[in-house]
């Protein structure tokens, strides 16, 4: 927001190149001149801390100013703008690694097994140039404000000094790790509905087989037969090494259940599902169940294998993990996502695959059955999850779908796309649901079509709903028993239902409903 008119271009400017070409081409560079990539990211580090003390020190900044004309075409006055901008620019991209979905998977997949064409490289430009949008917006409309505004320029020195001292504590972060656990809590605290909704337009059904076409041009269709039911889970290959292991095979592990968790260290939505993992891992490995967790890097970064170690270590795991540097075992699954579990049985059979977080409740029921299976009956119970993995970010409930299509742990049997009658059930395990009195259960939603009532055991300190009406209707909530008020809805958006300072665990809410309510899906927070 200061500096010349052509600062934030150069900002943009020199965030496209980098992350593009860090991206693109990271692993050829580092092959080639054999560096250790960690030190360009403390570089880039060390890069903000001094683009931080520039903004919060009058004395440094001055000196910078005059410093960047030296390296600019004097002739241009706005040069300086330009080049300054480029230099904030640069380093942003090095140190911005975005959890992936499919679309740059599928890129960071072609850079990693140097098949980078020119579509990939225009995907990745195009990726970066989303991204650089938003600032761009942030950065010109934020240098709008401070002009419109006569008490913000008036205070635009402090103002600068205030962001200083952000970018100087986010390298900090960056170099004690902190910055993982900030992002953690923030992806905690929003609402699921909204990155789902995001979410929707990567993977929609066009858009995957596109990547498909693109990453297997001339594969085949399907290496199954035609009426194969559960395909054969592709081997572990490629591998460069392991940890907590010397080596693994599926035909060696035949007579067992085995679940191959891809993952990657940096992925804030893999780390949160660990404490799941880990605690399947401890309750049945003595029940004939393994899991294997093939470590793909997203970034190159990511392939150094003490980085990986330090996160094992960190993260409890002592299960085997794989490091698929060249991304040969996840090519073999035709994997899309981090994280990504694909539930094998004891003939070596996928019979069960869920992709990014949740369903934790469902993928245990399932491990739990694949045991059972032609075995005696597990002596030890399912998890409780709210007693064991309660703290902040493990047991809160999962988001919660309400329609037919994607709902889970409803305890009516739902009639699709017709009015019926439902009566409630009368003991709700954790996060299980149930409806009494007149519903309309259709593809995306259920209908109230009398009054009635839900009932479901959550867990978490907020509660959310999406709902919508054509008129404005009260929903009232009690909580174990305790009124907690009510909400008006009309339009179709996210209602807040509970706002509790402290956790709850396995509480059992209850929700009055009137005639003609809309509702899609329950999401939770802390």
């Amino acid at each position: 927001a200061v500096g010349g008119k052509a600062r934030p271009y150069g900002i943009i400017t020199g965030f496209v190149f980098s992350f593009s070409l860090f991206t693109l081409f990271i692993t050829a560079i580092v092959e080639t001149l054999g560096f250790d990539l960690d030190l360009l990211r403390t570089l880039a580090a060390i890069l903000l801390l001094v683009l931080g003390l520039v903004l919060m020190v009058p004395k440094l900044s001055k000196v910078f100013k005059g410093f960047v004309p030296q390296i600019s075409v004097k002739q241009n006055p706005n040069s300086h703008g330009f080049v300054g901008g480029l230099l904030t620019g640069l380093p942003l991209g090095l140190i911005w690694a975005p959890c992936a979905g499919p679309i740059l998977a599928a890129v960071i997949t072609l850079a990693a097994t140097a098949e980078v064409n020119l579509l990939a490289f225009l995907m990745v430009i195009a990726y970066s140039l989303g991204t650089s949008f938003v600032m761009l917006i942030i950065v010109l409309g934020s240098r709008k404000l401070i002009s419109k505004i006569r008490l913000l320029n008036q205070y635009s020195t402090q103002i600068q000094m205030a962001f200083g001292v952000l970018i100087i504590l986010t390298a900090i972060a960056m170099f004690t790790g902190f910055d993982r656990k900030l992002e953690t809590y923030l992806l905690d605290i929003t609402p699921a509905r909204w990155t789902e909704i995001l979410q929707s337009f990567e993977n929609n059904e066009k858009v995957l087989e596109q990547l498909d076409e693109l990453r297997n041009p001339d594969q085949e269709e399907s290496t199954q037969a035609p009426d194969a039911e559960f395909p054969m889970a592709p081997e572990i290959t490629g591998i460069e090494s392991w940890i907590n292991s010397d080596g693994e095979l599926l035909e060696d592990l035949k007579g067992q259940v085995v679940l191959v968790d891809f993952w990657t260290y940096s992925c804030i939505n893999c780390i949160r599902t660990f404490p799941y993992v880990t605690e399947w891992y401890n309750t049945y490995k003595d029940d004939g169940f393994v899991i294997l967790g093939i470590h793909t890097p997203e970034f190159a970064f990511e392939k150094k294998r003490s980085n990986v170690e330090n996160a094992v270590q960190e993260y409890g795991i002592e299960y085997p993990v794989a490091l698929d540097n060249e991304f040969k075992t996840w090519r073999a699954y035709n994997n899309r996502y981090w994280p990504a579990h694909y539930l094998i049985d004891k003939e070596g059979r996928i019979r069960y695959t869920h992709f990014g977080e949740g369903s934790y409740d469902k993928t245990e029921n399932k491990i739990r059955e694949l045991l059972e299976e032609d075995g005696p009956e597990l002596s030890t119970d399912m998890i409780d999850v709210e007693s064991q993995l309660g703290a902040p970010g493990r047991g809160q409930s999962p988001e919660t779908y309400l329609g037919y299509r994607r709902a889970e742990n409803n305890q009516n049997t739902l009639i699709e796309d017709e009015v019926a009658s439902y009566e409630a059930v009368e003991t709700l395990g954790a996060n299980e649901w149930t409806i009494e009195g007149d519903f309309q259960s259709e593809n995306e939603r259920l209908v109230t079509k009398s009054q009635g009532t839900l009932k479901m055991r959550v867990s978490g300190k907020r509660v959310f709903l999406v709902m919508g009406s054509d008129e404005p209707k009260e929903v009232q909530i009690t909580l174990d028993g305790q009124d907690k008020g009510s909400v008006t809805v009309q339009e179709e958006t996210l209602y807040t239902l509970i706002n509790e300072e402290d956790f709850f665990s396995g509480s059992l809410l209850e929700l009055t409903l009137p005639q003609d309510l809309e509702m899609y899906a329950f999401t939770f927070g802390f």
